[in-house]
């Protein structure tokens, strides 16, 4: 009987250990899942700010070229002509106004009067008749 009961405790001891030892290993899986995931989503994080940063530096390198158009000199002379109304010394300003002329500057329209000649009025019917079949 003392035997049978020492088998019996040493079954329960090892049903409790093989227990034990399914509960350690399912925590540790589940750490393992856990930091897995954390690691991808790390991953997916720095692909993300590469890609951003890539934008960024585009983004700079076009402003740069912006910055170096706008500090050249052709593009200060222009703004200086458009805005400031300022000329080279060695350039001829010439002014082109859209005002009329005095009378005496006005060209002169062609003596003979043209004739309009009358034409009778035509139906709104008729027109459409002469648009589609003529």
């Amino acid at each position: 009987m003392r035997n049978k009961d020492r088998n019996s405790a040493n079954i329960w001891l090892v049903r409790s250990i093989i227990f034990l030892i399914l509960i350690i290993f399912g925590i540790f899986s589940y750490i393992i899942l856990k930091e897995i995931h954390k690691k991808e989503a790390v991953e997916n994080e720095i692909n993300s700010l590469k890609l951003q940063a890539e934008k960024v530096k585009q983004e700079n390198m076009r402003i740069k070229e912006k910055l170096s158009y706008l500090g050249s000199k052709d593009y200060q002379k222009m703004v200086a002509k458009e805005k400031l109304n300022l000329k080279n010394p060695d350039e001829q300003v010439v002014i082109l106004s859209q005002r009329p002329q005095k009378n005496e500057e006005k060209v002169t329209p062609i003596s003979e009067p043209t004739v309009i000649p009358q034409t009778k009025p035509i139906s709104n019917f008729q027109k459409w008749w002469n648009y589609f079949f003529e």
